[in-house]
């Protein structure tokens, strides 16, 4: 179908190894295609897993070129004397099968995939997995099954709840993300052509369209689900500012009872993919990892503190002892009459009001309907964490949808989006025995349509931040109730399920407290200083969606 000279796999990294496509059987009779890196030298090594749908392929290009290409520094490892093997999933490329979303098959393809690696002569019987976001689900689903061969897992941007992560936040269609990734993964699914025994992947909006509620169908496929049924260690790397990322991943990393590690990276923006393959400060700490549990070599690695905190306020590095910080006061901040934020609690205020289709202006000029902002910080004020807000509010409509951003003002006037949370209002009730401090959990199992009019408190669940404001800074919370960056532009079945005109009320007074609620760390010293390499893992926040440079690339043991 394609030029056959253009449909072939990348030249492996110099001094590795390379057999493509081998064909490696599932217990349902589908064959996956494999591609296996492994060290010039004769003998037997561990070996890291990587397994996605995106295509293996592109995986030797530069990251910089494709946010597909996310399944770990192949060069790095081989040479540290580690088999790569990267397998395409069911029913993309040259694997068989049918895609769908970490149905019963997929779940166990990486289990599979484990044993069969470790019956193969390069392999020494220790298993571990590595990749990136698609590559890290398959890790969760691969470790709660438990195959007798795998010993730790790797993962970086790793959700963990595909309902309130990937296709509904807050309850709201995750257009932002799933219009552009849809297409995106489906395109890898079809290339490069027809292949026997390969099936149309499913269709997921239509799905997803049929099931705005949570239920079996999505918690089936969540890795939350089975996160208490992972034995084997697990190192969670999770970049801040994550759109679809964080949030789970932080929120399920206290679930899992093994051996664990959190390394909160800072902010990546797009670029998370290329940070993950190509810093050495990051691969390096990744390698004491996989040493100390495949190799048996002692790095040092377990006697450290569970958790290393890069703050993005500060840009240094902190460890903690566990997630969350056990430490944290929570706090809160009020809104007020005079569109302050203010640690003082508000007494008898007028509310704010907006409408749409009217404020929508504002949306496409990058401002909101609602702005309340503090005074400039006369101390540092360090926040680590979930948080959450809480808005009591009223529709003239019997639903509407909120969107809340936290944003930090410099002295210098640079402008900094931190958090946001979304919450479609009908979905407003919150299930308190699941609840924790700045995570209010709703079921999202049915809608509650609001009385027009009437006040009801919505408990909005924000991505966490960590994150220190400094002397002269203020804290800015903005409130709408559209996000052309969020929403699809073009609305759809929103014109029937959130219906305009509305006029939407904010309130602020004693009895109806709007606040943001924050986990803030006291200032304490450190009983243990971070060091290298995790000291050492730093790069610069790059806007955009487009590099032409393959710096670091690709990199070398």
């Amino acid at each position: 179908m394609y030029p056959p000279e253009l449909v072939q796999p990348a030249q492996p990294p110099e001094g590795v190894f390379f057999t493509g496509d081998q064909r490696v059987p599932m217990r349902d009779g589908v064959a996956l295609a494999a591609d296996v890196y492994r060290p010039t030298a004769a003998g037997r090594f561990p070996v890291l897993l990587s397994l996605s749908p995106y295509s293996k392929d592109i995986q030797q290009k530069p990251p910089q070129w494709s946010h597909a290409i996310e399944s770990g520094a192949t060069a790095f490892y081989v040479g540290h004397g580690y088999v790569h093997v990267i397998a395409q999933g069911r029913g993309a490329g040259r694997s068989q099968g049918r895609w769908g979303l970490f149905d019963e098959g997929e779940r166990t393809d990486g289990y599979d995939l484990i044993e069969w690696i470790a019956e193969q002569p390069w392999c020494d019987g220790n298993v571990g997995m590595i990749g990136d976001s698609y590559w890290s689900w398959s890790q969760y689903h691969a470790a709660a099954r438990q195959p007798p061969h795998l010993r730790c897992i790797c993962q970086c941007d790793a959700a963990t709840d595909f309902y309130r992560d990937l296709i509904y936040q807050g309850g709201v269609y995750n257009a932002e993300f799933l219009d552009k990734w849809v297409p995106y993964h489906t395109r890898m699914m079809a290339w490069p052509g027809p292949v026997a025994g390969k099936e149309p992947p499913l269709n997921l909006p239509y799905e997803v369209t049929l099931r705005p509620y949570d239920g079996p169908w999505y918690r089936d496929r969540s890795p939350a689900t089975y996160l208490e049924q992972i034995e084997v260690p697990v190192m969670s790397i999770s970049p801040q500012g994550g759109a679809v990322h964080m949030r789970g991943q932080l929120a399920g990393y206290p679930k899992i009872r093994s051996p664990k590690k959190l390394l909160v990276v800072p902010p990546t923006g797009f670029w998370s993919h290329a940070r993950y393959l190509t810093n050495r400060a990051l691969n390096a700490h990744m390698l004491r990892w996989f040493d100390h549990w495949l190799k048996g070599i002692d790095t040092g690695i377990m006697e450290e503190p569970q958790v290393a905190i890069f703050d993005a306020g500060t840009r240094d590095w902190h460890h903690a002892d566990a997630y969350p910080i056990a430490s944290s006061v929570w706090t809160q901040l009020y809104l007020r009459s005079d569109r302050s934020l203010a640690f003082a609690a508000p007494q008898e205020e007028q509310p704010d009001s907006y409408r749409l289709p009217e404020s929508i202006a504002l949306s496409i000029a990058g401002e909101s309907a609602l702005t309340y902002t503090t005074d400039p910080l006369t101390a540092p004020l360090r926040v680590w964490g979930p948080m959450c807000f809480t808005l009591y509010a009223a529709s003239s409509q019997p639903d509407t949808v909120w969107h809340v951003k936290l944003i930090d003002r410099g002295p210098d006037g640079a402008v900094r989006t931190l958090s946001r949370g979304i919450l479609r209002a009908s979905f407003h009730a919150v299930d308190a025995a699941r609840s924790l401090p700045g995570q209010p959990h709703h079921p999202f199992d049915k809608t509650d349509l609001l009385v027009p009019g009437t006040v009801y408190a919505f408990e909005i669940e924000m991505r966490p931040i960590f994150f220190t404001f400094g002397t002269g800074h203020r804290l800015e919370i903005q409130i709408a109730s559209e996000d052309i960056g969020y929403s699809n532009h073009m609305r759809q079945l929103d014109v029937q399920l959130l219906p305009w005109p509305v006029e939407n009320t904010v309130h602020h007074s004693l009895n109806r407290a709007s606040h943001l609620l924050l986990p803030v760390i006291p200032e304490t010293v450190e009983a243990v200083l971070v060091k290298p390499p995790i000291s050492e893992i730093n790069w610069p926040l790059v806007p955009g969606f487009w590099r032409a440079d393959t710096d670091d690339w690709p990199l070398r043991p």
